[in-house]
């Protein structure tokens, strides 16, 4: 087993990995010129100054250190002039500092660096979708070194990992193993899209991430959506390893360092007993799990960085985003018990079926395998799930129907007929 975990800077990170099997960290600047695979406002802050020297943390440990540059869309800049220096500035850097891989997520960043930068390792990021040999072999001819396979609708597909693991002759396949996001979600595209943009630095980390609001929307109505979600539980690893995979991811970049050690801890022992979304939930964190330097993530000084932008958003509306941030630990931290639980270990036995059949020629509303186990295992809070579908449906009314951009003069006279109305 070799463990791939998310880098937050914390200098205790890297300490509290060592009893496990991690052979790298992963992570990047909070913004730069091309953005990444998070927004900033869901990051850690790290300039360059901070990079180099976890790099060298990183190294005296004994682990290497993957930088991310794994933009989805970048408007084309990169095939100006412009692009190209910023890109040649920033791999020069990577280089000095001695950064031993890179995920890209386009050809072009995977031919430019093989062909500028021989000695870095380059990975093939995961919002690439890779999910069949063909894809394999495609990205593994045109010189990758390791391909993170796609986390939205392969993982329970055993005939097929079995192939792609067969076609990577040359290319070392990764997993991750705790995403969260629906199975085959149809927007994930536009989702990596609108995350890429909110990390570059011209748009100064501007936050609204829609596609989650719909998503965390969606999974509530529907709670069958926990379970289908591509995650790996610890004690299911043995499966992979049979079929050949070794290489294992552990995400996300904005946990508290406690929560990616235990993660860490589950997967290196095949086993968990506690609430599988301790493993897989990349929000809702637990206040008293936070280090005091993790604490900035969950703070006023950070709120009032990223989201006051009266010229950007109508500014009257983030009273709702801020009740509703609070309510679902996005801006928050969570205090208390997590309002949805999902007995790990009542899971037991759950990936037998998907052994031998597959699911993409089915349609779930005529299968319901997984419906009846979300029956059993899923348990939300009554009073969180109330609270819960009230806020997300306002929230994504006012964003459907444009009020969130309404100007301040609209939305004064809005508010004041609303009075005027109950007045009457």
């Amino acid at each position: 087993m070799k463990l791939s975990v998310a880098c937050n800077f914390d200098p205790a990170l890297i300490e509290g990995l060592k009893p496990y099997p991690v052979y790298e960290v992963f992570g990047k600047l909070t913004a730069d010129m091309f953005g990444g695979g998070r927004p900033s406002f869901y990051l850690p802050s790290v300039d360059k100054k901070g990079v180099e020297a976890y790099v060298r943390r990183t190294h005296a440990a004994g682990l290497e250190f993957n930088y991310l540059l794994n933009a989805s869309c970048m408007g084309n800049k990169e095939f100006t002039r412009e692009g190209q220096r910023a890109l040649d500035e920033i791999l020069d850097w990577l280089d000095r500092i001695d950064v031993d891989s890179i995920t890209v997520a386009t050809l072009h960043f995977l031919r430019f660096i093989k062909r500028r930068y021989p000695r870095f390792k380059v990975r093939i990021s995961s919002h690439r979708y890779t999910d069949n040999p063909r894809r394999i072999r495609f990205w593994q001819d045109n010189g990758a070194d390791c391909i993170v396979i796609s986390e939205i609708n392969i993982y329970r597909e055993f005939k097929i990992l079995e192939a792609m693991r067969k076609a990577a002759e040359t290319v070392e396949l990764s997993l991750i193993v705790n995403n969260s996001c629906r199975q085959d979600c149809a927007i994930a595209g536009t989702h990596a899209e609108c995350l890429n943009h909110a990390s570059t630095l011209a748009s100064n980390g501007y936050p609204l991430d829609y596609c989650s609001i719909y998503c965390m929307d969606f999974r509530l109505r529907e709670p069958v959506n926990y379970l289908r979600a591509n995650w790996i539980r610890p004690e299911d690893l043995p499966l992979y390893e049979d079929m050949g995979y070794e290489n294992f991811k552990i995400v996300e970049r904005n946990t508290p360092t406690q929560i990616l050690i235990e993660r860490s801890k589950a997967y290196s022992e095949r086993r968990y007993d506690g609430n599988l979304l301790d493993l897989v939930q990349n929000h809702s964190y637990p206040e008293e799990k936070f280090g005091e330097s993790e604490k900035d993530a969950y703070s006023l000084r950070r709120m009032l960085k990223y989201f006051i932008r009266p010229w950007t958003v109508n500014l009257l509306s983030l009273e709702k985003v801020s009740k509703m941030g609070k309510r679902a630990g996005l801006l928050y931290a969570r205090r208390g018990p997590n309002p949805v639980q999902i007995d790990n270990r009542a899971l037991d036995g759950f990936i037998e079926r998907f052994r031998t059949e597959s699911c993409q020629p089915l349609d779930c509303d005529d299968c319901l395998y997984c419906h009846e186990w979300a029956e059993k295992t899923v348990k939300i809070d009554p009073d969180f799930e109330r609270d819960m579908k009230r806020m997300y449906a306002e929230m994504l009314d006012d964003i459907h129907s444009g009020s969130f951009w309404d100007s301040y003069v609209a939305s004064i006279g809005s508010t004041l007929s609303r009075i005027s109305g109950r007045a009457s």
